[in-house]
């Protein structure tokens, strides 16, 4: 997807990069984008009647901020580079619930049903789920779209302080890691940036 530069100025983008021994930033690996204003493009892309009719959507539209752009490549196997992925996105979510956001909008691909699981965590409500298009896909796809609570995350940290842990674990675990520097992973075909 590519993402129009008004939106991404007016978000907050984190990026997981590669650096050569310079420092100089070689390759995106991952990231995240939440927009914090509207318009959100999980919205743009279905239906208004179906935005405007969706009564708990419309209970929390001043509440509500965009979680978009979620990925980190496959060939990134780092446990550390991982963990500290997902605990950013954690400490971020929960920040903006702290500044009275307490409702996150995210699409995905309707096929990714572990992408569903990863979701769960803040307790969702669906909005839609059918075909979608916006400016800058590549293509149409079948894709749900839902609103959760962070809310929920922050309440599930209090229950169990070590979900978090757990969670991000399941994820670097669930297959055989492999070493892998930064070095090799600039010599694997990651798009480069540009």
């Amino acid at each position: 997807v590519c993402y129009p530069t008004d939106y991404l100025q007016r978000s907050k983008v984190m990026a997981l990069v590669t650096e050569n021994a310079a420092g100089e930033i070689e390759n995106i690996v991952g990231g995240y984008i939440l927009a914090l204003s509207h318009p959100f493009r999980v919205l743009e892309q279905i239906p208004q009647s179906i935005v405007q009719n969706h009564v708990q959507l419309q209970k929390k539209w001043n509440e509500c901020f965009e979680l978009t752009g979620l990925w980190i490549h496959p060939l990134i196997k780092n446990g550390g580079l991982r963990f500290r992925f997902w605990w950013k996105l954690f400490m971020d979510l929960i920040q903006q619930n702290l500044k009275g956001k307490s409702h996150i909008l995210y699409s995905y691909d309707a096929s990714k049903k572990k992408l569903g699981e990863i979701y769960s965590i803040t307790k969702p409500c669906r909005i839609f789920e059918g075909t979608v298009f916006i400016a800058g896909m590549a293509d149409v796809a079948e894709e749900i779209i839902e609103m959760g609570s962070t809310s929920a995350i922050m309440k599930t940290f209090y229950k169990d302080p070590f979900y978090i842990v757990r969670f991000i674990c399941r994820r670097l675990f669930r297959k055989k890691l492999s070493r892998l520097t930064m070095e090799s992973l600039n010599e694997t075909k990651v798009p480069a940036i540009g």
